[in-house]
């Protein structure tokens, strides 16, 4: 049996450290603070996400109001999850470097979004599967089935492992228990689909239908092909996809574990033929890849081994970026990370003690969290969102707000964004007249 060494144990402890320290270093993406909103509003189910996101967030709500605050739990669940891949499997050098050359298993960490939760009930899932195609019995089946549901709680892209399963492993139909694990999933579920229900289908309906398709474009599928290849460790994502599709399988649950990494990757690919795929989609094969290639013998190679250290170090210190300053580090993407807190306590004294509302849910979603009050969003020519169901104007006291907006049909003073965006402060603008404009919008 292996044993991991001090040199491991100490490793783990200072980048799960080195991770503390980066989360507590910049602001909160558009998302995080919205997703900070979820746990303020536990329910079944969000427009957006299923609600486990929220759930973590909520269980550290006791800290002192901070980004780290919001972080912390994602972080807990991404080392959990390497953990249970330790458990996978007894290389246990080999794993956690390719753990953390994974680019979003590495880099997810570090933020408050659905991706690690998914990423974390992944390796449960693994772990549960391996146990249950070993050992048929009540205990495993009921357990695994509780797990499938809270993998669906995550994020429904958990369902493609569960379909990937019974591709690779169709004799699971014949097991008696197998219906005993789908009722228990099913069971367990329930609540989400009944918010589901009462909410006429919104999230389904939002990423199954309503999001946009285009034409057929073969360099966006070609970029996801090679995003996926970097995305398995930066300068090793091609050993470790040859190393999984080269070496043959031995076990049903090492076949499975290879059509769930196959198999999502074509489907996928097939979907960006219609509509662009994002990159985080695909987060939980860092689980499955893993174990597969974990123990190949291409790691006992001196040149290997290099490329695997230099691509942790990469991944690494690529942290960095978060926080330096914008002036030695100017990625415009980084903007959704930085000066938001003092542009927020800008606008509200701009507006004073006139009661906030905005016109988008990223707008909206910063200013509820670095003000920490609750700001609703309009949502006039602007997706649909959560926001729809909180209604948080409905309990603003008077009939006037200071309206935040990026819409140039309304006069007030312009204020530049962190992000770059022009936006305006409308004062003393009608609840009644936004309201309407949105009603019409609407209709």
């Amino acid at each position: 049996m292996a044993i991991m060494t001090k040199t491991l144990r100490l490793s783990l402890l200072l980048v799960f450290l080195f991770q503390i320290l980066m989360a507590a270093g910049f602001e909160l993406a558009h998302d995080e603070a919205y997703y900070w909103l979820y746990s303020k509003h536990l329910d079944w189910g969000y427009f957006d996400h299923p609600p486990f996101v929220g759930v973590v967030i909520r269980f550290f709500s006791f800290l002192p109001h901070s980004e780290l605050a919001v972080r912390i739990g994602f972080i807990i669940l991404q080392f959990l999850s390497l953990q249970l891949l330790f458990s996978l499997t007894a290389n246990y050098l080999i794993v956690f470097l390719l753990f953390f050359s994974f680019p979003l298993a590495s880099f997810t960490g570090l933020l408050a979004l659905p991706d690690i939760p998914l990423l974390f009930m992944t390796a449960c899932y693994c772990f549960q599967l391996k146990k249950y195609l070993e050992k048929d019995c009540l205990k495993n089946s009921l357990l695994l089935g509780l797990i499938i549901a809270l993998l669906f709680y995550a994020k429904y892209h958990g369902v493609l492992l569960v379909f990937f399963t019974l591709l690779a492993t169709p004799k699971l139909l014949l097991r008696k228990s197998f219906y005993l694990v789908a009722l228990a999933a099913l069971v367990s579920f329930f609540p989400h689909m009944l918010w589901q229900y009462e909410h006429d289908f919104s999230t389904l309906r939002y990423h199954f239908i309503e999001r946009p398709s285009s034409s057929f474009s073969l360099k966006r599928s070609l970029e996801f092909i090679g995003l996926q290849i970097v995305l398995a460790g930066v300068l090793v994502g091609p050993l470790v996809w040859w190393t999984v599709i080269k070496n043959k399988t031995t076990s049903a649950f090492d076949r499975t574990m290879k059509f769930i990494s196959i198999g999502t990757v074509f489907f996928f690919l097939f979907s960006s033929f219609s509509k662009k795929v994002e990159a985080n989609w695909t987060i939980f094969l860092a689980i499955p890849l893993i174990y597969l290639c974990a123990g190949g013998k291409i790691w006992q190679k001196k040149w290997a081994r290099s490329l695997l250290y230099s691509s942790f170090a990469i991944v690494l210190l690529a942290r960095l970026l978060f926080v330096l300053p914008s002036e030695f580090v100017k990625l415009k993407r980084l903007n959704e990370f930085r000066g938001w807190n003092e542009w927020a306590h800008e606008v509200h004294s701009v507006c004073k003690e006139q009661p906030l509302l905005a016109n988008s849910y990223q707008v909206a979603s910063k200013l509820s969290f670095y003000l920490n009050q609750e700001i609703g969003a309009l949502n006039y020519h602007s997706r649909k969102n959560h926001f729809d169901y909180w209604r948080f104007e409905k309990n603003i006291p008077t009939k006037e707000v200071c309206y935040i907006t990026d819409k140039k049909d309304f006069s007030g003073e312009l204020i530049q964004a962190p992000d770059g965006k022009t936006l305006r402060i409308v004062k003393n603008q009608s609840i009644e007249a936004l309201l309407k404009l949105k009603y019409d919008e609407n209709r």
